[in-house]
């Protein structure tokens, strides 16, 4: 994952371009089912409300506003969101990620002897946790917002089929977390913030939907052709705009202030290790494989592997503060208390240097 410093900052743009490469493959769906709907009226010998053959409607917003492609766009609408977006892929989501890999890994390493220690364990173990779910919801969102352009006798129909389909993935999501994915952590907003940034151009298209239903009602401004086109855009165009920078700036507001004193002031990495095993000398391979190899500490540094955490021994004198399930290893150091320059004691440097000599 080259040009990603943190974890959070890979999964938001993931997030994004697959949520992006959603909306093509719903545009380009759904322009392919218009002009199918286009072709089969016309074959059938439709008519407009006035007796116009619907192939001598030149307009696309006229042709669009008919009832015949109004009904068979909202059938088709309704039919590609439920079940078929909002259920079914979640549904069958727990075969292909959890059920089948394991499974196979289980096969694998029982029939393959060869295959041991951590590589065995990757083989049952499940794909870590990614944040591609907020895509997912943001397409039913999308599909939920598109149904307002046609006849509202689908309306009701689609949106509780889109609260079943949420229950039954939140349901999936908090048995998956709690008992399939690997430990995982993000830290920071950025996620959460981009997914509220891209419900800004989803919840403008209800913007446009609204100045195309209102257009030509009592009241209301009437227009046709590309004029109607245009306003819809202005509309999406202005609410986007404007849902940003009330994102951007009045959100904030509404947020809890910043303590007053730093709650982790005075705060020490030998306080911290002894609760936290990753760090970056825990972390690094290369540290910890000079310490075992190159300084011959004992014990040295141990190497942070998830869920092995209880294999990892203490030594203060390096910088090694954590050791799960023995409180004896675990003393106050004090505020005053510092890692050792370059994770090494004093004593072996000076051990080394004797060598070297």
């Amino acid at each position: 994952w080259v040009g990603f410093r943190f974890k959070d900052n890979r999964e938001a743009c993931y997030m994004i371009l697959y949520t992006v490469a959603c909306m093509f493959n719903v545009a380009l769906d759904f322009v392919t089912t218009y002009f199918t709907a286009e072709k089969v009226m016309e074959g059938l010998g439709f008519r407009t409300y006035f007796g116009v053959p619907l192939e001598d409607v030149t307009e696309f917003t006229a042709k669009f506003e008919t009832y015949g492609m109004q009904r068979s766009l909202a059938e088709n609408t309704y039919a590609y969101a439920f079940p078929s977006t909002f259920l079914i892929p979640f549904l069958i989501e727990p075969m292909p990620t959890i059920i089948a890999p394991l499974l196979l890994g289980k096969l694998i390493v029982r029939s393959h002897p060869e295959v041991m220690g951590k590589a065995a364990e990757d083989w049952v173990a499940m794909a870590p946790m990614e944040m591609g779910r907020y895509a997912d919801l943001l397409l039913n969102v999308i599909l939920g917002v598109l149904i307002f352009y046609f006849p509202g006798g689908y309306t009701w129909m689609l949106f509780l089929g889109m609260a079943g389909s949420h229950l039954w993935i939140y349901l999936f999501d908090h048995c998956r977390v709690l008992r399939s994915i690997p430990a995982c952590t993000f830290a920071s907003f950025d996620v959460e913030w981009w997914c509220q940034a891209l419900l800004a151009p989803i919840i403008g298209i209800m913007a446009a939907c609204l100045v195309f239903k209102s257009n030509c009602e009592p009241g209301y401004h009437c227009v046709t052709g590309p004029a109607l086109v245009l306003s819809c855009f202005a509309a999406w165009l202005l609410h986007t705009i404007v849902h940003l920078l009330c994102l951007t700036f009045v959100v904030p507001k509404f947020g809890k202030p910043e303590p007053e004193e730093d709650p982790a002031a005075g705060e020490t990495f030998s306080n911290l290790a002894q609760h936290v095993p990753c760090s970056w000398f825990t972390s690094n391979p290369v540290h910890c494989l000079r310490s075992k190899l190159k300084f011959k500490h004992s014990p040295p540094v141990s190497f942070f592997v998830l869920g092995k955490e209880s294999y990892m021994k203490t030594n203060k004198a390096i910088g090694a503060y954590y050791q799960e399930g023995d409180d004896d290893h675990r003393v106050e150091l004090g505020k005053d208390a510092a890692l050792p320059q370059g994770g090494v004691d004093e004593s072996d440097r000076k051990a080394e240097a004797g060598k070297d000599a």
